[in-house]
């Protein structure tokens, strides 16, 4: 009898142990299989982009989604490379898209899938078609007319050289502002279209400037160091719509935060993830705008900030 006992013991014990195993190989299996993939589409080696990426990343693992899969992709500035970035994405079947910037974001909605495509770092999204129940996400709207505002209090300005690409919407939609107020304020507006960096040379040949004026195109962003040399060579003060590196040689910047920017792209994926429909989360815009004066490649071109400008500066590169 305790024999017989004993076996039933033993046996009731050996099919709980495969009971567990089979519930940790499930487990495991299914983990494995509900693991959630986030493609991201960054232009090119942008800092402002990098710090986006960098601060949406931080504010997912923060909030316990450290493990999910991020496929990155950087594209090149041009029209090709930001579709094929995007139907990569898609061939893989990830479970968000995430873009920075117009660009990035249009090659992604145009690919007309049912992947939700969670945009950062767009200044006029409804303006160039950013639009869909299947797309919500961040604003980086920040007024032009401020921004010319500052480099006119550095030196008067008669002929304003601006720097865009013809093949990005978003900047484009700034330089019709810049055509208003060029209009209303009696100053010459030139523009000098940045596809590569080599066309920074451009500004040489656009005839007589004062200042220079960098909309948000990812390729004029990408030509910034050959940009500013010839800017430093023939003392051209400059503004720039992006925030860069702490000594990017650009005059003033009046930009949103790219910090905020992917903060707020990251708690727009983390609803997806917990089961919202994209077309339920609302679009928002950026309140953190920064100002930042550089004052020492103001002062190593001869031209002097007014107190009452660098007063209103949230940052001053000394």
């Amino acid at each position: 009898m305790l024999g017989i006992t004993t076996y039933r013991v033993q046996r009731q014990l050996s099919l709980c142990l495969v009971a567990i195993v089979a519930f940790l190989i499930f487990a495991s299996q299914g983990s494995a299989t509900d693991r959630k993939t986030i493609g991201v589409i960054m232009t090119g080696d942008i800092p402002y982009y990098a710090k986006m990426h960098r601060a949406f990343t931080a504010k997912l693992s923060r909030e316990g989604y450290g493990n999910v899969e991020i496929l990155l992709q950087k594209p090149y500035p041009d029209l090709i490379s930001w579709s094929n970035a995007a139907r990569k994405l898609v061939a893989v079947d990830v479970d968000i898209i995430v873009t920075y910037g117009a660009s990035a974001t249009i090659a992604a909605i145009n690919e007309k899938t049912n992947i939700p495509v969670v945009y950062a770092g767009v200044h006029h999204p409804a303006a160039i078609g950013i639009t869909g129940k299947n797309t919500t996400g961040s604003v980086a709207k920040v007024p032009t007319s401020s921004l010319f505002r500052y480099l006119k209090g550095i030196t008067s300005i008669s002929n304003l050289g601006v720097l865009y690409s013809e093949l990005e919407k978003d900047c484009m939609k700034e330089v019709e502002e810049l055509e208003a107020l060029s209009r209303e304020l009696g100053f010459k507006i030139v523009k000098i279209n940045i596809k590569r960096p080599e066309d920074a040379k451009k500004i040489k040949t656009a005839g007589r400037l004062d200042a220079l004026f960098l909309t948000s195109s990812a390729s004029v962003n990408m030509a910034l160091d050959p940009i500013l040399d010839i800017a430093r060579a023939n003392r051209l003060p400059t503004a720039s719509l992006l925030k860069g590196e702490n000594n990017s040689g650009v005059i003033v910047t009046l930009s949103t935060s790219p910090e905020e920017q992917g903060e707020l792209a990251a708690e727009k994926v983390i609803k997806i993830l917990r089961g919202a429909h994209v077309g339920a989360i609302s679009s928002s815009t950026g309140k953190d705008i920064e100002l930042i004066f550089n004052l020492r490649e103001n002062m190593s071109m001869g031209f002097k900030i007014p107190m009452d400008l660098v007063t209103e500066a949230t940052k001053i590169v000394q």
